[in-house]
């Protein structure tokens, strides 16, 4: 506090001398901030050789399909997805350096213009309000310091500018600012903003689009195109007009894109474009790399996976339009799906949907849904009754059968509507989907070899050892059974089903690869016969899946399967290019009401249709090796003159060698007729460790 003596002198100094003092005092203030914010600058220049700390941002982990599209993003901190220079657009960074840098490429580090300007500016108003900041001094606040304006502040700033100058080239800090930046809507970063407002990846901006994202910057909630279009437009122009000032664009370009409308992709979320896939590639990761799966979020990985966009796109229509009509079933909408379809030839999972409605359940139908598969099992069945050296032609009686459980009970299969078929060669069966017949091959091949075929296919869901296996009593996944049909359509190599190609860090190092593994588990003869046998539900006009064959229209091997009950329905088959598992039902298993024709073969067919629609149809190739011959239809022996035929595809040394009986059955072979030239044993001879109380009967 000024003293009395104080008071008193300056009571006696005139006004004019007080008034001239401060204005001198301001004058020297305008000069010497500059200047002391320079000179601070040369003293501490040699500072700049010290070493900053690595630029961290916190990034999302990016995932896309094999063919580049955006399918999901794992959200850490910030949604920030980092991209190389070289996909940033030129006209971007010249949008940007006209509105926010005009000098950037000159000198990048300070703009002494700007530094002057805003030092009046805040001498005047006696506190920080302009920061006559560039680019780098942008990034130096955004990645070292606060928000906070302080002189303190400042000086920090300007020194860390010169040092990012000094060990940055202009295009690099051109990447890191446009990699860090935010742009509003909670997009941190470019490709962030492209794909937040435009929905396409920002090495696609077109002129109009990246003069938008460069004046977005300035105040990313007052130019938010979603919440002030007209505000966003108009600094948009101005960018433009600007740009054209400078050079970077002609008059005629800068008139055009003004004249462009705001097309805005609606906010379109940029996860969950494949969110049941995303699980998969998260527990192939876990799985496969731990320690990398650790960080997996938070990583700001960019994830290459097997995906094909269209086709998970066909498969997401496909379960939209043919999933049977969802109503509440003890008030859960139901029923729901689940769908995976392999590359047969590598395991590259193509496409996988786990259930109606993600937001509702992220329940993976496609990965965990445990159910019933039905007859859809019959492929192991005749997988191993073909291995095991049976003819192809060989026959069972669909005639009434039970089988000693051994406590004095017996298990009593049956067909679908309690009919009977007769004498019927493997492919008629499998065409019929007879249940008797299959349940005698069992009870020939024996449980425990044909689940030691299901296991060496792919299945890893441990089987009952029982008859009714082959009918599909054992619950098991979608994955599973489109993996185990893949080892039929590539010829018998077992395939390990691929989610993820590759991934790279945000230094660009590739830091995980994985590469197809194939075992091979049946010659590529016993594969073709099987797969030749499984055309028929598709091509006999009795077939079980004959009225989906006009649709997919090409060569196919298919399986229908529905549980006891209805409660499960399943189609399951292959093409050469293409293996596909469709199961639907209810998650509480209540009754579908539908066969696996019905209830899951109208999506079977639909998409694989659609997935192989610009595809050529192939056939299988066949081996060498096996032999095609004519046979009776009754019988499955060679042709007497008398009885009809068809052609069938044998292994070497299983060719049929007796000749049907004579013309006076029609060709018929009698119902107590044996397996000619291999005897089929009778079904009383084994069995006591079926379990009592077994399902009674299983629909094809």
């Amino acid at each position: 506090m000024p003293s009395r003596k104080d008071r008193k002198k300056s009571a006696r100094t005139p006004g004019w001398m007080r008034k001239l003092a401060s204005r001198v005092l301001l004058k020297l203030a305008y000069l010497s901030l500059p200047v002391m914010v320079l000179g601070v600058g040369i003293l501490l220049f040699p500072l700049t050789w010290l070493p900053l700390p690595t630029p961290h941002m916190a990034s999302d982990t990016t995932i896309y399909a094999q063919g580049g599209q955006l399918i999901d993003v794992l959200y850490s901190r910030h949604n920030r997805m980092p991209i190389p220079y070289s996909a940033i657009p030129k006209t971007m960074q010249n949008a940007l350096v006209s509105i926010e840098d005009d000098t950037f490429w000159i000198e990048p580090a300070l703009d002494p213009v700007g530094i002057f300007r805003a030092a009046l500016t805040d001498i005047t108003h006696h506190q920080i309000l302009q920061g006559g900041s560039t680019l780098t001094q942008q990034l130096a606040k955004n990645l070292y310091l606060s928000d906070r304006r302080t002189f303190r502040r400042k000086i920090v700033e300007f020194f860390i500018s010169m040092k990012l100058a000094t060990t940055y080239t202009p295009p690099q800090i051109i990447d890191l600012y446009l990699n860090d930046v935010y742009f509003g809507e909670g997009a941190y970063g470019i490709e962030a903003a492209s794909q937040t407002y435009f929905g396409h990846s920002a090495k696609a901006l077109t002129l109009p689009e990246s003069a938008l994202l460069a004046g977005v910057v300035n105040a990313p909630s007052y130019f938010d195109p979603y919440l002030h279009p007209a505000a966003a437009i108009a600094r948009r122009n101005q960018v433009l007009t600007r740009m054209q000032q400078l050079g970077y664009i002609t008059s005629f370009e800068a008139a055009r894109a003004k004249r462009t409308p705001l097309y805005l992709s609606g906010g379109m979320a940029l996860a969950n474009r494949a969110p049941y896939f995303t699980q998969l590639v998260e527990d192939d990761l876990t799985q496969m790399d731990p320690s990398l799966a650790k960080d997996l979020a938070s990583g700001g990985y960019r994830i290459t996976t097997t995906l094909n966009w269209p086709m998970q796109q066909a498969a997401d229509r496909t379960v939209a339009t043919y999933l049977p009509a969802t109503s509440l079933v003890h008030g859960v909408p139901e029923p729901e799906t689940g769908l995976v379809a392999i590359d047969p030839q590598n395991g590259y999972v193509r496409a996988l949907v786990g259930g109606d409605n993600y937001a509702r359940t992220q329940f993976n139908r496609a990965l965990d849904a445990r159910r019933q598969p039905g007859s859809t099992m019959k492929y192991y069945l005749y997988t191993t009754v073909i291995n095991d050296g049976y003819p192809t032609s060989s026959t069972q009686v669909s005639a009434p059968v039970r089988f000693p459980n051994g406590n004095g009970t017996y298990y009593v299969p049956h067909n679908y509507g309690y009919v009977y078929n007769g004498r019927l060669v493997i492919r008629r069966a499998i065409a019929l989907s007879d249940n008797i017949c299959a349940v005698k091959w069992m009870n020939t091949v024996g449980p425990k070899a044909m689940i030691a075929t299901a296991d060496a296919m792919g299945i890893t869901t441990p089987l009952a050892d029982n008859l009714t296996t082959a009918l599909g009593s054992s619950a098991v996944t979608p994955m599973e059974m489109a993996r185990g049909v893949s080892t039929l359509a590539n010829g018998g190599k077992r395939i390990r089903p691929m989610a993820v190609l590759k991934v790279i860090n945000p230094s660009g190092r590739v830091v995980f690869t994985d590469t197809p593994h194939l075992t091979p588990v049946l010659t590529p003869q016993v594969a073709y016969v099987v797969t030749q046998l499984f055309h028929a539900p598709l091509l006999n006009p009795h077939g079980t899946a004959h009225d989906l064959e006009p649709i997919i229209n090409r060569p196919a091997a298919a399986k229908t399967g529905t549980s006891n009950f209805q409660r499960d329905a399943w189609l399951v088959g292959y093409t050469p290019q293409l293996a596909t598992a469709v199961w639907v039902g209810n998650d509480n298993y209540a009754p579908l009401g539908l066969t696996g024709d019905r209830g899951a073969g109208p999506i079977w067919a639909h998409f694989m249709a659609a997935a192989l629609a610009n595809r050529p149809k192939r056939t299988f190739p066949a081996p060498a090796g096996l032999i095609w011959k004519r046979v009776c239809i009754g019988d499955g022996l060679l042709p007497n003159g008398c009885c009809s035929t068809y052609r069938e595809v044998f292994l070497p040394g299983r060719v049929p060698v007796s000749i049907s009986p004579g013309c006076g059955s029609g060709g018929t072979f009698s119902s107590t007729g044996g397996v000619t030239p291999v005897p089929v044993p009778s079904p009383d001879k084994s069995l006591g460790n079926i379990l009592q109380g077994l399902i009674r009967a299983l629909v094809p």
